[in-house]
């Protein structure tokens, strides 16, 4: 009995499997099995009436991602872009065709559905919402870029008057000719255009384009070749203090454009603005980019080489003398600078230069014949490793600069120069102190070393050699070297001579 019922279900599988082959036979078959699913959810729904057997060839509308739904009858179509034209756009664009928009697409699709007639419905919803598109002069542009214009000559107009933006008038029109801006005199000062263009090629066709997109004046054009299609207005609202320049520079465009944006309220870079002032900032963003090669002559300084310093064994070791006095030269120097729709790429760079004024070097003798008992005219400060305690008037009638050995407080006291020990004393402030005279109008003061000097007055002694020790004598508060320097009698800050 087992056996039986294997034959006979094998018989009935081959029976349904010979049924299905012959029923699903490959055929001519664009869309899929969803479709029916698709268009019950599109933008217009529509039941499926019955499926069939036979190929149907259904004319399926999409807007975007989205499907409208399905046309019946495709003359409808037709006959509603022939009455929105005559009664929409026959006036502003006369002479040619209506299509329908970028975003709407029609795909002719092959399944085995019919379903319900929305025609009426479907056109209504495309005529709505303005989902047309109008057939005018499609420029594009060697970058991708694409404009569409209703007037070619408004386009050229559009067009120069962007790139008069960057360019002076006179400039622009000579290059345009073919003619070169004349060149700056070797004397010249100034900037002048050396070339300017537009950097992408363009071709002109025929295109259809949303009523949007189509830029029916110069006015319009103009500002689609300067935002593109997607930029939005900006505005500023002028405060106390503001200029033109500061404006465009705060907003990231060049003055000129600022001006070229508000020529019913702005005449001029120069002129004075009013609080409260709205005016337009918005930046450039165009499709499209005018380069300018733009040469500036300015006058420069130019510097000479360092003081040359020539040691002269004649004269006495510190003496200085200028035989020859520096002076700044001059030049005509000249750069080239790149710009494009107004920013500068910062590729500028120096091209050429004209000395006008020769530079003088300084030439310094400095003597180095050593008398014993003459100062260098340089100075050290009175103690290794020096810490100031209490500078210049560092409280009323301080006429010095105290200083302490940072790491030995009852150190050594040094001859800040060469010279002769002219006092060795003690005093009731000042307490025992030692006074130098360094023969060349200077005079070094040493007070409140802990003992006498070392030296006998009279003494000649070397620059850093020891005259006594640190101490607190007279009136101190600590272990210091009030230390004085006069010259030509006058007492002077120590600080500023020190190290020279």
């Amino acid at each position: 009995m087992k056996q039986v019922y294997a034959l006979i279900s094998a018989f009935l599988i081959a029976v349904v499997l010979t049924f299905m082959s012959a029923y699903f036979e490959p055929k001519a078959f664009s869309g899929d099995f969803n479709s029916a699913f698709d268009i019950e959810n599109a933008i217009i729904p529509q039941k499926v009436l019955n499926t069939t057997q036979t190929e149907q060839n259904n004319t399926v509308i999409y807007y975007k991602d989205s499907i409208i739904g399905v046309l019946n009858d495709d003359s409808k179509l037709d006959e509603m872009l022939s009455e929105v034209y005559q009664n929409r756009y026959a006036q502003d664009f006369p002479d040619t065709k209506l299509g329908l928009g970028e975003d709407v697409h029609i795909v002719n699709e092959i399944n085995f559905f019919t379903y319900e007639n929305k025609d009426d419905e479907i056109l209504k919803y495309i005529n709505e919402n303005n989902l047309f598109s109008v057939e005018a002069n499609k420029i594009e542009f060697s970058n991708g870029e694409v404009i569409y214009v209703k007037n070619i000559d408004d386009f050229v107009a559009a067009r120069d008057d962007f790139a008069l933006n960057f360019i002076d008038k006179k400039s622009f029109k000579l290059i345009n000719s073919g003619s070169e801006v004349p060149p700056l005199g070797d004397h010249e000062y100034g900037t002048r255009v050396e070339n300017a263009y537009f950097k992408e090629e363009m071709s002109v066709s025929k295109g259809l384009a949303p009523i949007n997109k189509i830029a029916k004046t110069k006015e319009e054009a103009l500002k689609i070749i300067s935002y593109g299609y997607d930029s939005k207005a900006k505005f500023y609202t002028t405060k106390e203090y503001d200029t033109i320049q500061g404006i465009a520079w705060l907003n990231h465009i060049p003055t000129s454009h600022l001006l070229a944006l508000n020529q019913d309220s702005l005449v001029s870079e120069n002129q004075l603005v009013k609080v409260g002032m709205k005016l337009n900032v918005t930046a450039i963003n165009s499709p499209i980019h005018y380069e300018v090669i733009k040469e500036n002559q300015v006058e420069e300084t130019v510097y000479p080489e360092s003081t040359l310093i020539v040691y002269d064994d004649t004269l006495r070791e510190g003496m200085e003398i200028i035989d020859t006095k520096q002076e700044l030269g001059k030049e005509n120097a000249r750069y080239q600078e790149t710009f494009v729709n107004g920013q500068s790429t910062g590729n500028g760079k120096k091209i050429s230069s004209i000395i006008t004024k020769q530079p003088v070097r300084e030439v310094k003798r400095v003597g180095t014949k050593v008398y014993p008992h003459i100062g260098s005219g340089h100075f050290r400060w009175p103690v290794e490793v020096a810490s100031i305690t209490c500078g210049w008037y560092c409280y009323s009638g301080h006429t010095a600069t105290d200083v302490q050995n940072r790491y030995n407080f009852y150190g050594k006291v040094l001859a800040s120069d060469r010279g002769t020990i002219v006092q060795s004393d003690y005093h009731p402030v000042g307490g025992y102190r030692v006074i130098i005279d360094h023969n060349n109008g200077y005079q070094t003061y040493y007070g409140h070393m802990s003992g006498p000097g070392f030296f006998p007055v009279g003494t000649v002694v070397q620059q850093g050699e020891a005259i006594g020790n640190i101490g607190m004598t007279g009136v101190a508060t600590g272990p210091h070297v009030h230390f004085e320097v006069r010259y030509h009698g006058v007492q002077i800050d120590p600080q500023t001579v020190v190290g020279r």
